[in-house]
């Protein structure tokens, strides 16, 4: 109830380039649980840029984001910066590899760093088309918590903790994915 949010973008593409910038908030009419803040929030806002350049033959491209949650019941307002890099190499005409790392700093609250509270997402893989709308996929993430961060994959989550102080608290998660994709 008087949940009430937006989102606004930006997008540039012309031949190799593409930059992108996105802001989206959100006000919550009740409380829920912000990660990493040990609280709950009624405002939480996203600031995104990001951009990537193709070489033909391989491509990178760089993410920043920063989240903010205000009004945390307890503590006030947390925030936390996340960067990351990645890269695809084509092998072959059908396929290419697959490398990126991410970075979330520890999370802030109100201005002060709450130690140990970042971690580090490393991902390799390959990808390769069977025709131009199928796409086998397969690839390797390892994520690596700071001893106070209890992060988990999301989507497709292993389930190690839910909150701050449990057993998945500074844990080192590894995982496979393996996809078929097709475009319909």
């Amino acid at each position: 109830a008087n949940t009430r949010g937006y989102d606004l973008g930006l997008k540039y593409a012309n031949g190799p380039i593409m930059g992108a910038v996105t802001y989206n908030a959100v006000s919550l009419g009740g409380t829920y649980p912000v990660a990493g803040a040990g609280g709950a929030a009624t405002d939480i806002s996203n600031f995104r840029v990001g951009g990537s350049y193709n070489f033909g033959v391989a491509s990178v491209r760089a993410l920043f984001d920063r989240t903010r949650a205000d009004h945390v019941t307890g503590l006030g307002t947390a925030t936390q910066n996340v960067f990351g890099f990645g890269a695809t190499y084509n092998v072959t005409p059908a396929g290419k590899l697959l490398a990126q790392a991410y970075f979330a700093r520890d999370v802030k609250v109100n201005g002060s760093s709450d130690k140990d509270t970042g971690a580090k997402l490393f991902e390799v893989g390959y990808e390769h088309s069977l025709s131009k709308r199928t796409i086998l996929k397969a690839v390797y993430a390892h994520l690596n918590n700071d001893n106070n961060a209890y992060y988990d994959f999301g989507i497709n989550s292993v389930g190690i903790a839910a909150a701050p102080g449990t057993a998945g608290q500074g844990a080192t998660l590894n995982g496979v994915q393996l996809g078929l994709r097709h475009s319909f």
